[in-house]
């Protein structure tokens, strides 16, 4: 049995936070192109590169700056021009993130912040009051950022490495070794599990009192995003499911994940609670979801959530 430690509490803390911030979006209509294939030449000497092209975003203290936080809608504020391709070009850990609208997209990172300090903000906050197109570009940007802070030494010597491809790769600098590295992402699965009229929702002591959430975990070597399904449904209730299903998934670059949705049937109710991976866990009705009292005693996961979208997906059924 998966007994809990950092590993599994970062997903745990994932459905905390989800909870009260992380936005749900379908990014179906938002197509960032990558364009790989500028990663390796000279961006700025490409026959459709202008100046007036680049939108850069700057990161200090992991944050990033936003116009006015007095908005529904928060703006991040892009650069452009000669000054943000001066600040791309004199910078050795310049990302870039893609092609969007016509215009190239990239993040640098600096020591010293460029506007007021308390305009930058975290993406966890940021996450809820972003336009999509601003927070998929800005979620690429995280996650790249954290990928190299982890990866400054070479897995295989130990020398130290510098970033190559435009951020999207490390190679180390012994000539001997010469190791390219690119970066990860941990896939997670999150799954709402059903039979009949009934749902499987648990809960962790950490969070707010009452509320319960789906059931999640971390996909290991070797099993496919299914059997992981299966597994950690077994593990932390000691239900045998059937009819599993992929729904959706949702970016989660906190620090390096791929949160993937499912759906899946229970074959019997029955449950042998794994009380070192959960607090409780029990059934709950569709007729007592739908009139949850969303309290101390018993609330749903944040409206914004992956972990509610499942819920009140099955709910419509």
């Amino acid at each position: 049995m998966y007994k809990i430690g950092h590993h599994k509490n970062i997903i745990y803390s994932y459905l905390f936070l989800v909870g009260i911030r992380m936005k749900y979006y379908n990014n179906k209509n938002i197509f960032v192109d990558k364009a790989s294939y500028l990663r390796e030449i000279n961006i700025f000497k490409h026959k459709d590169y202008k100046s007036e092209k680049i939108k850069l975003i700057i990161t200090w203290n992991n944050k990033f700056p936003i116009k006015d936080a007095t908005k529904i809608v928060y703006s991040p504020i892009w650069l452009s021009g000669k000054k943000a391709e001066k600040i791309i070009l004199n910078s050795n850990s310049s990302i870039f993130i893609g092609l969007y609208k016509n215009n190239f997209y990239f993040s640098v990172p600096i020591k010293n912040h460029l506007f007021p300090e308390n305009s930058y903000f975290d993406l966890r906050y940021l996450n809820p009051l972003l336009k999509n197109e601003d927070l998929s570009l800005l979620t690429s940007s995280q996650g790249l950022s954290y990928w190299h802070n982890k990866n400054k030494y070479c897995g295989l010597c130990g020398t130290k490495t510098i970033m190559i491809d435009y951020g999207h790769a490390r190679s180390c600098q012994k000539k001997s070794c010469n190791f390219k590295n690119f970066p990860r992402i941990d896939p997670a699965v999150i799954m709402l599990i059903t039979y009949k009229d009934s749902c499987l929702l648990g809960r962790q002591h950490i969070w707010p009192k009452g509320m319960h959430s789906t059931l999640a975990g971390f996909v290991e070597h070797g099993e496919t995003i299914e059997q992981a399904v299966e597994r950690e449904t077994y593990e932390e209730t000691g239900v045998i499911i059937k009819n599993i299903q992929y729904k959706y998934s949702q970016p989660w670059p906190f620090p390096s994940s791929l949160m993937l949705g499912f759906r899946a049937e229970a074959k019997k109710k029955k449950l042998l609670i794994n009380y070192s991976e959960l607090e409780t866990a029990d059934w709950f009705s569709k007729k007592f979801l739908r009139s949850s009292p969303e309290n101390d005693t018993f609330k749903l996961p944040g409206k914004i959530s992956i972990a509610r979208k499942l819920i009140t997906d099955w709910l419509k059924n």
